[in-house]
């Protein structure tokens, strides 16, 4: 048996904008058809169907109802991750994409976090050779997750 730790570094995106974490969040589910996801999928993943009782479990674990509103998006269109994974099935751990709606301690706004794809394509390289065709799929991702944030944290 062997085991080998490989470092490496990555990008994080952060944007802000005082728009209220519901108005982000209601933008980002019809963008990506959330209320559409089968509650039997939320059973499975929480024993909750409703991102409520998700969230609602959150607080008890966080420990305060008071704590910042937190949403986390996971989605992504299966013909990206081919695409990714026809290069190096490791890009299977950053796919599909997350980002993470955080209302920021002050309620004056809302953060929409969320980590670079194409800056994990470095965690991908075999013998610190990277993919390049690996790297160009995951910089597609890197622009439409842009465009998808900017959309909808816009104040117009």
């Amino acid at each position: 048996m062997s085991k080998v730790i490989e470092q490496f570094t990555t990008q994080r995106t952060t944007y802000e904008t005082s728009l209220p974490v519901a108005v982000v969040t209601a933008r980002l589910d019809e963008a990506l058809s959330k209320g559409k996801v089968d509650p039997t999928w939320w059973k499975a993943l929480a024993k909750a169907s409703s991102r409520e009782e998700v969230e609602e479990e959150m607080h008890k674990w966080y420990g305060s109802n008071d704590t910042p509103e937190t949403h986390l998006y996971t989605f992504g269109n299966p013909l990206i991750a081919q695409t990714m994974l026809q290069h190096d099935l490791r890009a299977g751990f950053h796919v599909p994409p997350r980002l993470l709606v955080l209302q920021k301690a002050d309620r004056d706004g809302t953060r929409v976090v969320y980590i670079l794809p194409s800056s994990l394509t470095v965690a991908a390289s075999v013998g610190g050779r990277l993919n390049e065709e690996l790297k160009k799929a995951a910089e597609v991702l890197d622009k439409k997750l842009e465009k998808l944030v900017q959309l909808e944290i816009s104040s117009d």
